[in-house]
């Protein structure tokens, strides 16, 4: 949150959702300009994270939604125009063929959507899709799996599931024009605007002191 109030502005909210248990501690750390919404308190919460992304416009009424996790922190000054490339949301893509064998997200997204995927689309933080996706990929659920998509989340194994790479897929396969696209080997034409950390690492003492930079005056 301290690097949200320091470098973002121009954005309508900002929305933290939490599950119940813990809510009152994530209040407490948050302050009070941030809305807060509760989720329910899933079995696996790394799965059920995931839920509360596919159902974020439920969650705010705006047209277009920034996801930003629990280990990305914003670098540099960021508006809404940040997020567009001529004037559509810009997505960061990089071939499955250049992953090598470690990409287990790739059979849990064909499964769900039901056809071949050729990229990856988790490459660069933060990740930003119109809100009118949202639905789109929770009636996939019910017309090809038959339950809503939280259930169908929810039943896959730990780790099973890619909710980015399901949105991603869904947006280039269906309405590629709606989006920018730039692939990873050119990375520097899409805007570099978030550190990108592994929040089950933990946080030694110089990744806290990077981190306290990042935020502080003297940048």
């Amino acid at each position: 949150m301290a690097a949200i109030r320091k470098w973002c502005r121009g954005f309508s909210e900002v929305v933290v959702v939490t599950p119940r248990t813990g809510s009152a501690a994530v209040r407490r750390a948050i302050g009070g300009e941030v809305r807060l919404e509760v989720c329910p308190d899933y079995r696996d919460d790394y799965l059920g994270q995931q839920v509360t992304k596919l159902y974020a416009d439920d969650f705010t009424a705006a047209d277009l939604i920034c996801h930003v996790d629990s280990d990305v922190v914003f670098t540099r000054p960021v508006s809404p125009p940040d997020l567009l490339a001529g004037g559509r949301p810009w997505i960061v893509r990089r071939a499955v063929a250049d992953l090598g064998r470690h990409r287990p997200w790739l059979a849990s997204t064909e499964s769900f959507l039901g056809r071949p995927i050729a990229y990856d689309f988790i490459q660069r933080p933060p990740f930003t899709y119109p809100r009118w996706l949202y639905p789109e990929v929770r009636a996939l659920s019910l017309e090809r799996h038959g339950i809503p998509l939280d259930r169908y989340v929810m039943r896959c194994p730990a780790r099973g599931f890619s909710e980015f790479n399901v949105l991603g897929a869904h947006a280039y396969t269906t309405h590629r024009t709606s989006f920018t696209w730039y692939d990873a080997h050119t990375l520097e034409e899409a805007p570099r605007l978030c550190g990108w950390y592994w929040s089950r690492a933990g946080i030694d003492a110089g990744l806290r002191r990077e981190l306290e930079l990042i935020v502080s005056e003297l940048l």
